[in-house]
């Protein structure tokens, strides 16, 4: 989507002028980072931070004297500079101590622990009800239909909510009561397709096989329990990553030094009769498998690296991102050889793992082959 991008071209400059103010004000004296907010709290400066996410952003202060300034003062700096105007239905002054305020779909509070205040966070009240009005239409939507992928596409709805707030403190607490009223729901109108007999898929099995709950199967598909999430604690990155400055640039590619090489090949080394999208995304993939054999889990090197298609371009197949694949020669031959003897020989070969075969067969399908 181009909003987010535009938003975040158009809102740079108040990052940088929000920053200013404390996190990268500038001092005579060169000091370490929390030495320097020891330093600027002896000053008359007023301690803020922003937290932006394309055009929805908050800004933390430590007292309602200060967020009244720098709500005035931010308002009229985004009128006057960028031409903007702040909307006042959703723009207020809010104590976090007593209440809570909406972000990005959590709603979010301080509390007292251990002698001084830490987040708390939860679904939004509004994010709760989209949820729960999403998963009866996905309910409703199984009912009339008799495909088993709307099942499927019901626990891909799941796992979706999961990933997203997994980062607030009380998920737990707030799928339970979402799962309280959407399998009270389920289990009326989908009576007659709801066995209590279990088909665990591979991915059941990894993301909820410690759970212990009823299970419902549907069209011979288990449904994920929504109540199933714990609360995963979101990890901070250092703010100096970034694409458009120099010192940004280098971390980046810091992370990437150990397939460095590999990208540095590709970007010299296009093939003139493939696609601009097939060139471009065989460079996003290699980063993506960080560099590895997608079958063997081995590095692979730039004399021993194949970019496969998933379906055949002859069969329909593109060059779009999910349908590319890195495979090292000798899984790339094994994917589709159809010999036994050849088989046989990449197979001892490559000595694969359980995981290994599961991900060549599952290539192998793709093209036509049979399983091995």
């Amino acid at each position: 989507m181009i909003s987010p991008l535009l938003s975040n071209i158009v809102l740079n400059e108040l990052d940088w002028w929000i920053s200013s103010q404390w996190e990268t004000f500038e001092t005579e004296h060169q000091y370490k980072l929390w030495n320097k907010y020891r330093a600027l709290k002896e000053t008359n400066l007023k301690e803020i931070y922003l937290v932006r996410y394309a055009d929805d952003f908050k800004i933390f202060c430590r007292d309602y004297k200060t967020a009244h300034k720098i709500y005035n003062a931010t308002r009229l700096w985004l009128h006057e500079r960028l031409d903007l105007e702040v909307s006042p239905d959703k723009s207020k002054i809010t104590n976090l101590r007593k209440n809570y305020t909406d972000f990005l779909g959590f709603k979010l509070t301080v509390k007292p622990k251990k002698g001084k205040y830490v987040c708390q966070s939860r679904i939004s009240d509004k994010s709760k009800e989209k949820i729960i009005k999403d998963f009866k239409n996905q309910i409703k939507r199984i009912q009339k239909s008799s495909v088993n992928q709307e099942v499927s596409r019901l626990n891909s709805m799941i796992i979706g909510w999961h990933n997203y707030y997994n980062a607030a403190t009380y998920v737990s607490s707030d799928f339970s009561k979402i799962d309280f009223l959407v399998t009270k729901t389920m289990d009326i109108r989908l009576k007659n397709w709801i066995s209590n007999k279990p088909k665990y898929s591979e991915t059941y099995k990894k993301l909820y096989g410690a759970y212990n709950g009823k299970i419902r199967t549907i069209r011979n598909i288990t449904i994920f329990p929504i109540y199933a999430c714990k609360n995963r604690v979101a990890m901070n990155f250092t703010q100096e990553i970034c694409n458009y400055t120099e010192k940004g640039r280098m971390l980046i590619h810091n992370k990437l030094r150990g397939y460095n090489h590999l990208i540095r090949y590709l970007l010299k080394n296009g093939q003139g009769n493939q696609t601009t999208e097939f060139n471009d995304n065989r460079i996003s993939l290699i980063v993506g498998q960080r560099g590895k054999c997608y079958v063997t889990g081995y590095d692979l090197e730039t004399d021993n690296m194949e970019c496969h298609h998933k379906k055949q371009k002859c069969d329909g197949g593109s060059d779009e991102y999910k349908n590319l694949v890195w495979l090292c020669e000798e899984a790339h031959k094994l994917v589709h050889c159809t010999k036994g003897e050849t088989i046989d020989k990449y197979l001892g070969f490559l000595n694969l793992d359980e995981q290994g075969l599961k991900r060549v067969n599952s290539l192998r399908k793709l093209v036509g082959n049979s399983v091995i």
